[in-house]
């Protein structure tokens, strides 16, 4: 019953994203292709977890010179992670949906053209 209740809740979230993701204006596959790239980030980031509860965290003072250069080790990987993974789909996210919103400005810009000149021929037309 257990197992029911977690997919029964990975799919409500599953059907939430993914309506996010169609209210973002993405095609089923991009949809897709943004889904798998979240489930591998995720299953990293699981891996990296560790089970073991993370001892009280000490103060510089306590921390050995090995204990530091592997902390900043662990951080810089985790950084270079992100910028290498996750900063470089999220600004490719943001290009796309700025040239959207660009294309559809061009657009409008259009349409308010065309009811400029509609409403001067109707002005014409009224007198």
């Amino acid at each position: 019953m257990a197992k029911d209740r977690k997919s029964k809740k990975s799919e409500a979230e599953s059907d939430i994203t993914t309506n996010l993701l169609r209210q973002m204006g993405l095609c089923e596959d991009e949809i897709k292709s943004a889904l798998e790239l979240a489930e591998k980030i995720q299953k990293k980031v699981d891996t990296r977890k560790k089970p073991e509860p993370e001892p009280k965290p000490l103060s510089l003072d306590q921390l050995s010179k090995n204990q530091l250069i592997s902390i900043i080790e662990t951080q810089n990987t985790q950084l270079k992670h992100f910028q290498n993974v996750v900063a470089i789909q999220f600004i490719l996210l943001l290009k796309k949906y700025k040239d959207k919103v660009i294309s559809l400005e061009n657009k409008l810009l259009e349409k308010n053209a065309e009811i400029a000149k509609l409403s001067k021929r109707l002005e014409y037309l009224l007198k």
